[in-house]
């Protein structure tokens, strides 16, 4: 073999040996780091925002005194009076052992931005259906990042005391739970305040009351919230031709049964609640206060709370209805339609679902 070919071949064998090194390397880089980005889209999607907890200490999440004064300093931030917000707790019936709450409300873009969804609002075609190089997609696009830029910088203010938790819309607040729902309400009545969230527009609404542990239990405090205005026939109506993102996403039955690290504080047992809407800080006080009285009886008063179920049983059974979980809205769309009337029904008649009605 002449000289020259041997010592092309002698230099092509570590050539080959680091080019598998590098193949092997880059191979078991991937095969660590997949595990790890699946990790931190889970955590991203949990109900607890881990980046908010390095703003509001967990020891604090429970203290209504530091989450009176964290939502006074927002208000400030936001240009708003103070507003006097400790007369919430002053008004409302409270135990040291009340039940823990908490919501997440969930703004979509159209909502953020009414006066640029007003020329979309009653379109058969969306904008992401448009070809990202046509004009239309283009002058909707610089007037959505135009509204986006002005609204962000106050979101984000807000994400410090209400944290942003989520991505199926334009955003998420995820306020954090707590046993006293005036500090609920003084960070609602904020958002409105601000004009963040505008009364008689309907918010798609999560509520997860702790204490709850048994299905049965579950689907009378949810038809107890819904019955009481904390519903409508559009809300339940969404998922039966939703092909994503409706209610019905997780769980069965519009709720979901929480995990006990999924919980914040000493609870262990919980449910999602995620049919709700919110219309107004008046309606969502009503709501809270009924999600309270109805944690009372589940937890101090069983007799009572066994008399509330089977009046809600029993208003369900009225219209062929099991307190049960029905299937999918999109394999039994006869039910829910049905439930959707019996909203309407209770709306248009006044007919609460609160605690009180079960004595009429």
């Amino acid at each position: 073999m002449p000289q020259g070919v041997l010592v092309q071949v002698q230099s092509r064998v570590p050539n080959k040996i680091v080019d598998r090194l590098v193949y092997y390397f880059i191979f078991t880089l991937i095969y660590l780091l997949i595990p790890l980005i699946v990790a931190v889209l889970v955590a991203m999607n949990k109900n607890v925002s881990m980046e908010h907890l390095l703003t509001t200490p967990k020891s604090e999440v429970f203290s209504p005194d530091y989450r009176f004064k964290q939502i006074a300093l927002l208000r400030r931030d936001l240009g708003l009076k103070d507003g006097n917000l400790s007369t919430y707790g002053e008004s409302l019936p409270l135990q040291p052992d009340d039940t823990t709450i908490g919501i997440e409300i969930e703004m979509s873009w159209m909502q953020a931005f009414p006066d640029l969804a007003k020329d979309w609002q009653d379109s058969e075609i969306r904008p992401g259906q448009f070809d990202r190089r046509s004009p239309e997609f283009k002058q909707f696009n610089a007037s959505y990042n135009s509204h986006d830029k002005a609204l962000r910088p106050i979101l984000e203010t807000i994400q410090d005391v209400i944290p942003k938790v989520g991505y199926d819309a334009y955003w998420e607040f995820s306020f954090l739970p707590s046993k006293h729902i005036g500090v609920t309400l003084a960070e609602l009545k904020t958002l409105y305040d601000a004009h963040v969230l505008r009364d008689g527009e309907a918010y798609a609404t999560h509520m997860t009351v702790a204490g709850i542990d048994n299905d049965r239990d579950a689907f009378a405090f949810l038809c107890g919230l819904e019955l009481s205005g904390g519903s409508n026939p559009a809300r339940i109506k969404t998922a039966i031709e939703s092909k994503k993102g409706s209610w019905a996403r997780k769980g069965t039955g519009g709720l979901l049964q929480r995990r006990p690290d999924e919980l914040m504080g000493d609870d262990t047992t919980g449910y999602e609640f995620r049919t709700l809407v919110a219309r107004s800080s008046q309606q969502m006080e009503s709501l809270l206060l009924t999600a309270q009285q109805l944690g009372s009886l589940v937890a101090h008063d069983p007799d009572g709370w066994r008399t509330y179920r089977s009046y809600i049983e029993d208003r369900l059974k009225s219209e062929g209805l099991a307190l049960a979980a029905w299937q999918r809205p999109t394999l039994d769309s006869a039910s829910w339609l049905k439930y959707a009337n019996l909203l309407s029904s209770a709306q248009t008649m006044g007919q609460p679902g609160s605690p009180a009605a079960s004595s009429r």
